[in-house]
């Protein structure tokens, strides 16, 4: 029946926009009452009535009532029985022949949705039992369970956000928000709010949601607090022949519980030899890539199972496709370019210390950590995933020691054999690196001649076949003699470049000679073992080492290197020079007016030029090691401090 107006209603609209479904429902509704009551009298005029309705409602421009229908009273009055023509308009009224289109039809309020329909309690949601209760209960389809509809949170409730957002497939509902078809969902592109960016948003946090992320979203953040790590150290250890790393743990309160490192080096000078294995490396890669991409379309074409779709089908985009049939045949991975930096491991490790033994000799290398977790960044941190190391973020830059730079120099050992005048017999043995891969292992390498008139150059590049026939031995570095045939590669070559020649055998053992550095007397006490060298305790320590011992050991020529920090810059002063017995080694050096024997070396190994110098105006650096004091057996003493002929002191 009609009714006073309420907000729910239908229609309260006028001419022409008017729902013709409440017109014939009142004319329908009025029939029926006349029809209902048995009264005879007014049906001619009703059905004139019901005409000049129908007519009306055929008018392309029908008359507009000035007035509503007072249809209660109407209708109430033809229910009266026993009155001729009693159900005529009361005093004040139209006629039911002059209806305005205009009618103000107030029907039942508005059905409710369906969420509302089922949500019993009213309490704007629905749980378990509700859900029961719904046509979507019992589905096969996603929609069909209850845990697929509560989601964000999942609190045993579905709610109407949760209703407005139906379960289906995450690859369906990402296919449909994105509008532009480019893999990605932004609220610039008007696909998704800017709060849902934001919320959905993972690292790296680029204000794009890709499908990961949009399976994700409704995941927990376990977001923690990243730093640098601090203490940067790099030393030396000759002994092991190792490079021995360390740093301190970074001062979080929430620090990851799987926090790992990862280290890498600069070393500008090792660029060339790099850039010469990598394009080797990228010929391995390009013919892998062939293979993998031969794999990868022959499953995306192949033909699905019957009743069943294709790989193409389900992946349409070809970016989609490769990275679902890379998690079971992985694609190969581009080798980096080449830079003065380069990674020392290849994966995250844990601890606070590690120990290289990777390196070349004789080249400088600076080391710096970056810290590694597997947990997401805060938002706002400078934290990266490398595509090589999938599910890892890498934060910060590296820190760089706070140290010199490191250099691992290698200088070959000679010994006293044996002599039958005019030939003697000398052994050299030098530091080799041997490499499998990405395991790298050094050995100290013994080779041994007899030299003389015929045969006077000490030393040289031996191939294998000349180190077999010079009887070459190897040693770990535990001292443990190894058998080099198994060990060696065929292309082996090993320098045993020493510069000196033979000249003679003395009482005191060989004479040899030296462009640089003149004679040099190789005592026979050389035979003996030699002490081991240790590394330097501060980052200026004086690095003394004795190049020849000359005249009976009169006198000596000695090499002193020290590190020096000069502004910012670390830069390594190395100063050459002979010095009689009870003299003095070495001397203070102004950088700008360094003179003749004094190199400068900066931390990449390059050589400064005169003109370089002159930034460092003013700046000293003490090169004085003490006296020379001579050498007994194979042992030379300067400043009071006793070292190996072939040795290095490190004098602070």
């Amino acid at each position: 029946m009609a009714q006073a107006k309420s907000s729910g209603a239908l229609a309260q609209y006028g001419p022409v926009a008017a729902p013709l479904a409440g017109l014939l429902l009142a004319i329908l509704f009025i029939a029926g009452a006349v029809m209902t009551s048995g009264i005879s009298e007014g049906k001619d005029k009703l059905s004139a009535t019901v005409q000049s309705v129908r007519k009306q409602m055929d008018n392309p421009k029908p008359e507009i009532g000035d007035t509503d229908i007072p249809l209660v009273d109407t209708v109430t009055a033809s229910f009266t029985p026993g009155q001729n023509d009693s159900w005529k308009t009361p005093t004040g009224s139209h006629n039911l022949l002059a209806l305005p289109i205009a009618w103000d039809v107030q029907m039942e309020g508005p059905q409710k949705d369906e969420f509302a329909q089922y949500d019993e309690n009213n309490d704007s949601y629905w749980d378990q039992m509700e859900f029961q209760r719904t046509p979507y209960f019992g589905r096969t389809t996603a929609d069909g369970a209850f845990v697929n509809w509560d989601r964000n949170p999942v609190d045993g409730l579905i709610s109407r956000e949760e209703y407005n957002d139906p379960p289906r497939s995450d690859r369906e509902a990402f296919d449909e928000l994105d509008k532009n078809t480019d893999g990605l969902l932004t609220a610039d592109a008007g696909e998704i709010t800017a709060k849902e960016e934001y919320d959905w948003d993972r690292h790296p946090f680029d204000g794009k949601i890709d499908f990961q992320e949009y399976v994700d979203r409704y995941k927990p953040k376990d977001e923690v607090d990243l730093g640098p790590v601090s203490g940067v150290q790099a030393r030396l250890d000759p002994a092991t022949m190792e490079i021995v790393v360390t740093w301190n743990d970074p001062d979080l309160t929430t620090a990851p519980g799987d926090l790992a490192y990862m280290l890498e080096r600069r070393a500008p000078e090792t660029v060339a030899k790099r850039m010469t294995e990598w394009r080797k490396k990228v010929q391995e890669y390009n013919a892998r890539f062939r293979e993998w991409e031969g794999r990868f379309e022959k499953w995306w074409n192949a033909a699905p199972a019957e009743g069943q779709k294709s790989n193409k089908q389900l992946f349409p985009r070809k970016p989609d496709a490769e990275k679902e049939y890379a998690k079971s045949d992985p694609r190969p991975v581009q080798p980096p370019m080449p830079s003065e930096w380069e990674p020392v491991t290849a994966t995250p490790f844990a601890g606070n210390e590690y120990r290289d033994n990777s390196f070349d000799l004789d080249v400088t290398y600076t080391y710096a950590v970056k810290m590694a977790t597997k947990s997401n960044p805060k938002r706002g941190q400078r934290a990266v995933q490398d595509e090589a190391l999938p599910g890892w973020y890498v934060y910060p830059d590296h820190v760089v020691t706070d140290g010199h730079p490191v250099i691992a120099r290698n200088r070959i050992e000679m010994k006293w054999s044996g002599a039958a005048p005019p030939n003697g017999t000398i052994s050299m043995t030098t530091w080799h690196k041997v490499s499998v891969g990405d395991v790298h292992s050094w050995y100290r390498v013994q080779v041994t001649e007899i030299f003389g008139p015929d045969n006077d150059i000490i030393g040289g590049k031996f191939n294998l076949s000349q180190l077999k026939d010079r009887g070459v031995k190897m040693f770990d570095t535990a001292g443990t003699e190894v058998n080099a045939a198994e060990i060696l590669p065929s292309d082996t070559e090993i320098d045993f470049t020493t510069g000196f020649r033979f000249v003679t055998t003395t009482s005191k053992g060989f004479l040899i000679s030296s462009r640089e550095v003149g004679d040099f007397e190789l005592p026979k006490a050389t035979q003996q073992a030699a002490t081991p060298d240790t590394p330097a305790g501060s980052d200026d320590a004086l690095e003394v080492r004795c190049l020849a011992v000359k005249s009976g050991a009169k006198e000596a020529t000695f090499e002193l290197t020290r590190w020096t920090k000069a502004g910012d810059d670390w830069l390594r002063v190395i100063w050459t020079g002979s010095a009689a017995s009870g003299k003095d080694v070495g001397a203070e050096i102004k950088l700008d007016k360094a003179g003749a024997g004094v190199v400068v070396k900066d931390a990449t190994g390059k050589t400064l030029s005169a003109s370089d110098l002159k930034t460092y105006k003013d700046h000293t650096v003490d090169m004085r090691a003490g006296s020379f004091d001579g050498l007994k057996d194979r042992t030379v003493t300067v400043g009071g401090s006793d070292f190996d002929l072939f040795g290095t002191l490190f004098a602070d």
